[in-house]
């Protein structure tokens, strides 16, 4: 199987070195094809997105990486969308992922996987303390945001988990809210059958999570679907990128359905 890596990010938006340095370090770990996803700018800007002004030096550079490197790594040049992204050019981009990072509560947002206190606090403020509540609209919002734009992947898919380990925030083996995320799933996948679903190391990298995105119930729902499959890392350093694909590959032992390109 091809090693791959689609969901990574630089110091354009909220990576922490150069593209050039992540493709160094794609080809010393052995990497057969780096994806980028730049974050695109929203409209409710939450600072760790790409500045419009810098998307040409950007996509400049994406393209000098692609033939420097040409024989020696596949670079697709990609981007990650919230459903607010703004002052993009579609076109200009190779495959996008999509996600949802904030929840939008009137005109107030909050982010979902900043810290554990913001969503403490949204849960609080906006849901009166009920998290089936919370999970509803997070789980609509990322949905909806699937079914009405043309993107190929689905990032970290139960993104609201990010500080959930050990039941932290929520009981996330509630039958209720098991029922509330699995049904926006399938929601996706009837109409959107072959979108393909990332297996997300990130948090297991930055938190120390012991799995990956999504959660087992919802993992072993998509496999039941036979749905696609994608490992990423979510990487913001070179060190991060292929942090635990080994295990993940473990859990998807004999699974047919991954993706290697598209």
């Amino acid at each position: 199987m091809m090693k791959v890596n689609y969901h990574t990010h630089t110091f354009f938006c909220d990576g922490k070195t150069s593209p050039e340095a992540m493709v160094r370090g794609a080809v010393e770990r052995g990497f057969d094809v780096l994806g980028f996803s730049v974050h695109a700018p929203m409209k409710n800007s939450p600072g760790w997105t790409i500045d419009p002004s810098r998307l040409p030096e950007y996509l400049a550079e994406i393209r000098r990486l692609q033939a420097k490197y040409q024989g020696v790594i596949t670079i697709r040049n990609g981007i990650e969308l919230d459903r607010d992204f703004c002052d993009v050019a579609l076109s200009e981009f190779e495959y996008a992922l999509g996600a949802v990072h904030q929840i939008d509560c009137g005109g107030r947002f909050y982010e979902v996987d900043n810290t554990a206190d913001i969503l403490r606090d949204c849960c609080a403020r906006e849901f009166g303390g009920d998290w089936l509540k919370l999970a509803e609209r997070y789980y609509e919002e990322l949905s909806d945001f699937i079914l009405d734009f043309d993107v190929q992947i689905v990032a970290h898919y139960d993104l609201i988990e990010k500080f959930n380990a050990k039941k932290a925030l929520f009981d996330s083996d509630d039958p209720q809210y098991q029922t509330i995320a699995l049904r926006h799933l399938d929601r996706i996948l009837d109409k959107k059958p072959d979108m393909i679903f990332e297996v997300n190391t990130g948090a297991m990298f930055r938190l120390g999570n012991p799995l990956p995105y999504p959660a087992p119930f919802l993992l072993r729902h998509l496999m039941d679907r036979q749905a696609n499959l994608i490992v990423s890392s979510d990487a913001h350093c070179p060190e991060a990128l292929d942090f635990a694909f080994d295990e993940t590959a473990k859990l998807l032992n004999g699974y047919k359905n991954i993706k290697e390109m598209f």
